[in-house]
């Protein structure tokens, strides 16, 4: 029983003493695993630049002008120049109505007009005229009658004071004298009022008949035009609500026409940034469905009130639309720059970690990274502003930052 014991407690001896020699060998292999490895970065330096802060807002294009062309008049369609996105001219001819109607009633003016000018040339210089010439002459025979009458009546009365003639005599010579100065005074009085009241009358009424039936022939030549109906812009046909043969009347559109010479796009801009953007600012105007590039606009207006519903301020921008690609009804994208910091001490922004309310950055220093807290001043999408925490030249992480801590070993991959 004893030899049994002894045995077995020097088989476990053995076993000890092997399995001690075991974990003795495998010691280095375990040591060697806590070995720490280097992270792969891509690091930039921190250097000056300009920080621009922009404010993204959004907008739909508009034409630069858009006309309703609605006819002076009703009328019967009689002819259509222009299909939904032809191009035209100023003064180019749209459509035209009938003018069958309207060229009589022209005509008919016009011979009304032609009368009337007949009757004032008439009155002017016809018998009015002659009537006066007549008239003028009876007052000068009236005239000469009264006067030799007077003549004769003066010296029949002094041979009658020295007994030459008798009272019968004198008398008869007074009587012609008072016939012949009534007869004066009847002559000078109708030509008096002939010439100063009876022939400008005559005159004024002539002259207003022209006046009248001049106006009824620029009436309806008027209404003669205006059955050509002409676009009062350069553009391009957006719509056409007519047909040849149909009736059109002044109260609807028969077509529109935009002017796409250029484009603008309104935004609404908040009260905190409306004072930072002013007339003919530069802006980029990124418009997806034309291009993936910003295109270069310019602020034409910014609204001095703010609107009563929403309480932001309207700012139109104005965009070339040189090749015509630019379309009403587009989505545009304005990126207004509403504060700058030139050459100033920047880190990319996407070296900058948020840590619990804390921005920080790692720098590398030798083969470790640092970790930085830093104060910021105005970022955008690509550089932030660096008040404090980091200097000029060095090299800041912008690529694997997020798998490090203070301290850690890395390896430079990118700079």
């Amino acid at each position: 029983m004893r030899k049994k014991i002894s045995v077995m407690l020097t088989a476990l001896l053995v076993l000890v003493a092997a399995f001690s020699g075991c974990a003795g060998g495998s010691s280095p292999a375990l040591s060697e695993q806590k070995v720490e490895k280097p992270v792969a970065v891509s690091v930039t330096k921190a250097a000056k630049a300009t920080v621009e802060v922009v404010s993204t807002l959004s907008g739909k294009v508009k034409p630069a002008q858009e006309v309703s062309i609605i006819p002076k008049i009703s009328g019967k369609v009689a002819g259509i120049n222009f299909e939904v996105g032809d191009k035209v001219k100023e003064g180019d001819v749209l459509f035209y109505l009938d003018d069958n109607d309207i060229k009589l009633q022209v005509q008919q003016a016009e011979a009304a007009l032609s009368i009337a000018e007949s009757a004032l040339e008439r009155t002017k210089g016809g018998s009015v005229e002659q009537q006066l010439s007549q008239l003028k002459s009876s007052l000068v025979s009236a005239e000469t009658a009264y006067n030799d009458a007077k003549l004769n009546y003066e010296r029949l009365k002094s041979l009658f004071e020295v007994g030459g003639i008798s009272r019968e005599a004198l008398e008869s010579a007074e009587t012609r004298l008072k016939v012949a100065e009534e007869q004066y005074k009847t002559a000078k009085t109708s030509y008096d009022l002939t010439l100063s009241k009876i022939n400008p009358e005559n005159i004024a009424g002539a002259e207003a008949q022209v006046k009248q039936a001049r106006a009824a022939y620029d009436i309806a030549k008027t209404q003669l035009e205006n059955t050509i109906v002409k676009s009062p812009v350069a553009g391009v046909v957006a719509s056409r609500n007519i047909d040849v043969g149909e009736m059109v009347g002044t109260m609807a559109a028969a077509m529109s026409i935009v002017d796409l010479s250029y484009v603008t796009v309104d935004v609404n801009v908040p009260e905190t940034i409306i004072n930072k953007i002013n007339q003919n600012d530069p802006v980029d105007v990124l418009i997806k469905s034309v291009s993936n590039e910003p295109l270069r606009g310019q602020v034409m207006s910014v609204s001095p009130a703010a609107d009563p519903q929403t309480q932001n301020y309207t700012v139109k921008i104005k965009v070339p639309n040189d090749e015509g690609l630019l379309k009403g009804g587009m989505f545009a994208e304005i990126k207004i720059g509403v504060d700058k910091a030139e050459n100033v001490l920047s880190v990319p922004l996407s070296a900058v970690i948020d840590d619990n309310g804390r921005k920080v950055v790692y720098v590398v220093k030798g083969d470790k990274a640092e970790k930085r807290e830093i104060s910021i001043g105005f970022s955008n999408n690509e550089l932030v502003q660096v008040l404090s925490g980091v200097s000029e030249g060095e090299e800041v992480v912008v690529k694997g930052q997020n798998l490090l801590s203070d301290g850690s070993k890395v390896t430079v991959v990118e700079r």
